[in-house]
């Protein structure tokens, strides 16, 4: 039987809104990371879908969606901070398997990288790079140049420019996740690349497999950076393959 909370928790002067779902408590936790800016409604195409399966946690991080803001900076090793004191709040308890997508990629990363012994395995959606402002965004067109650096310095935007290179560089010193099983998920359509950003992206995408001695990589077919938008399917299925591979060989 699924059960399913939708709660807000105060982690010392901030409101995280969370949705947690589960079926079995012995079995680890999903935690789903989302893209820059976005809510944790973004995971909604594969929600319901996921939730079947196995204990799924969905959020809003702090001054998205639902949730508070008080000041604090916004790069990633805050967030990392942030989750986890939300998840001990909640009293969802490890092991974890953590999902991000583009920006939340570098999030899942650095908890990942900080706390090994919680996570069980990292599932990286189309995730963002250390060094995709040196190299990547030059090669945009200039109108998606202006897309992606003015979505810093808008009106409600998550993090400043200067706290989202911070996240970047936090997570260049992520050398290694060891043993910890990672699939790295990446976009077969270049949306909005060109043709020479959209290389460089694959390149990054290929670069991330070093991260694990356990590492694959899939190319998922007719999706572009919103792998879970544009191949729900797809993602959930690659999810539960993972769900089910470490329920069979738990170590």
């Amino acid at each position: 039987m699924q059960v399913r909370q939708i709660k807000k928790r105060d982690i010392g002067g901030i409101e995280l809104y969370y949705e947690h779902s589960y079926i079995k408590e012995e079995q680890p936790t999903l935690i789903f990371e989302s893209g820059y800016g976005c809510p944790s409604i973004y995971w909604d195409s594969i929600k319901d879908k996921v939730s079947e399966f196995a204990n799924c946690f969905f959020y809003d991080r702090a001054g998205i969606g639902e949730s508070t803001y008080d000041g604090r900076p916004q790069h990633s090793k805050q967030c990392v901070e942030n989750l986890r004191l939300l998840l001990q709040k909640a009293n969802i308890q490890p092991p974890y398997i953590l999902i991000g997508h583009s920006f939340g990629g570098a999030n899942a990363r650095l908890f990942s990288h900080t706390y090994p012994e919680e996570v069980q395995a990292v599932i990286l959606l189309d995730s963002c790079h250390e060094d995709q402002n040196r190299v990547t965004a030059p090669l945009f067109s200039e109108e998606v140049q202006e897309g992606y650096f003015g979505q810093f310095s808008a009106e409600g935007s998550e993090a400043s420019l200067e706290e989202f290179e911070e996240s970047l560089e936090q997570i260049r010193n992520c050398h290694s996740l060891e043993d910890i099983p990672l699939i790295v998920a990446s976009a077969s359509l270049p949306s909005y690349h060109t043709e020479a950003s959209f290389a460089a992206w694959d390149l990054f995408q290929r670069d991330l497999t070093r991260l694990s001695v356990h590492s694959e990589r899939r190319i998922i077919q007719n999706a572009g950076h919103g792998l879970h938008i544009d191949q729900p399917e797809a993602i959930v299925q690659l999810i539960q393959n993972v769900v089910e591979k470490l329920k069979n060989n738990p170590s």
